[in-house]
């Protein structure tokens, strides 16, 4: 994959205020690409979200490891840690928001969750500095742009698009979801991912897996030439009807025939 031909499309069609990132989630340490030596000695503790923050807004490599998790639900959504019975079960009070234990168990199964692994590394930087296969492009955007990512697939289709959201754990969406079905996700942004990684009141997360990028660029450069586009194109050949004092003195100006 070229990705900085990729990260070029992108901005090109989408034109969005922060860095996509590449990301990819590696096994083992041996599994690390060399730029990430340094990163992988420093402890890093943050939630997942706020670290693609960092790329995404910062442009920095993030690098962390299971021993980096601050947050016990990106850290089991990533499999960086193994659901316990307690959190199962719904009876950890996590997350706080939700009525009893019952909907808490609900919410509990309904994280989509990666094979839990102790040695495992996320790694993600801009998209366009990545010298490694990443597993994922994701692209933070408003709702317009976000759109034009949907109409880049239903262009392929024809079908509508489906995703879920839990109004939180959104890493659980635009990472482990996006990783365990290999499709598409527009996810948005949920309680953590704007209270501890800035996200903006207009914003939204769209995952990309490696397998459906050129699916996605060739679907935004066909769309683009049927019309549709970010900045949206408004339709201007409408005429103007001013007010009357204004239309009274246009003839005053004009030259009667």
């Amino acid at each position: 994959m070229d990705l900085k031909n990729v990260e070029q499309k992108l901005s090109q069609f989408l034109r969005p205020a922060t860095y996509p990132v590449a990301l990819s989630i590696v096994a083992s340490r041996e599994e690390l690409p060399d730029s990430f030596a340094k990163a992988a000695e420093k402890a890093s503790p943050m939630l997942v979200c706020q670290g693609i923050t960092l790329a995404r807004r910062y442009g920095w490599k993030v690098c962390l490891s299971p021993r980096d998790m601050v947050c016990p639900l990106g850290a089991m959504a990533v499999g960086f840690a193994p659901p316990s019975e307690g959190f199962l079960s719904g009876d950890t009070g996590v997350p706080n928001w939700v009525c009893d234990d019952a909907a808490r168990s609900v919410v509990a199964e309904a994280i989509p969750k990666l094979p839990h692994g102790e040695d495992g590394y996320l790694i993600a930087e801009p998209l366009a500095q990545a010298g490694w296969e990443p597993q994922l492009i994701i692209v933070y955007g408003n709702p317009a742009q976000m759109v034009r990512l949907v109409q880049a697939l239903v262009h392929h289709t024809g079908r509508a698009l489906s995703f879920s959201a839990l109004g939180g754990i959104g890493c659980a969406s635009y990472i482990s979801q996006a990783l365990i079905t290999g499709q598409c996700q527009m996810v948005p942004c949920g309680a953590g991912d704007r209270i501890f990684a800035m996200a903006q009141d207009d914003e939204m997360a769209f995952a990309i897996p490696a397998g459906e990028v050129d699916k996605v660029l060739s679907g935004l450069e066909f769309t683009s030439r049927a019309g549709l586009r970010y900045p949206v194109t408004p339709y201007m050949r409408f005429h103007t009807e001013m007010p009357a004092t204004y239309q009274a003195l246009m003839k005053n100006l004009t030259p009667e025939e």
